[in-house]
């Protein structure tokens, strides 16, 4: 049996600043591998190559392995996380949902447009449910969503290939 309790979903990631003061780093990623700029989208990409036409994530997270500007890093998740965070984004307006429309049929169960206002009901429990799921995501934000670094790559890796592929 694995231990799933320290599991996380790791990514590569360059740091670009550093703030000495509060001891956090900016580092960034591309969206289609760590640079984004070859077709093979492998570990082995150096950072030299980062290219501002490609999408790139920036973030920031406390320096906890002593990285330096330019070095790559690993970076991670907790796995639970996503778990969790696909249980708030779909479960809870599905329960709002049917909840609001079956109150909402249950209190018109004598009218003659009842199914109407359920349909109604229920896309207003939708509504509900999302601005819920929301509220939920903002206050969880910044807790188990928080990136961490794992820690930093021994030595600069050398890309492969050098061209650049343009999609």
């Amino acid at each position: 049996m694995t231990n799933t309790k320290n599991a996380y979903l790791e990514r590569l990631a360059v740091v670009v600043s550093k703030n000495e003061a509060n001891n956090t780093v900016v580092c960034e990623y591309g969206v289609n591998g760590l640079c984004g700029s070859c077709s093979e989208k492998t570990d082995d990409c150096a950072p030299e190559i980062f290219s501002s036409e490609q999408k790139t994530m920036v973030f920031t997270l406390k320096n906890t392995c002593n990285a330096e500007i330019r070095q790559v890093v690993r970076v991670g998740v907790p796995a639970k996380s996503l778990l969790l965070s696909s249980f708030i984004s779909y479960a809870v307006p599905l329960f709002f949902m049917i909840a609001c429309a079956g109150l909402t049929f249950s209190f018109t169960s004598g009218n003659a447009q009842a199914d109407v206002f359920a349909a109604l009901g229920a896309v207003a429990g939708l509504g509900f449910g999302f601005s819920v799921a929301m509220i939920l995501a903002k206050i969880l934000k910044r807790t188990i969503w928080n990136p961490r670094m794992l820690g930093v790559l021994p030595v600069k890796p050398e890309c492969k290939n050098t061209t650049k592929v343009k999609n």
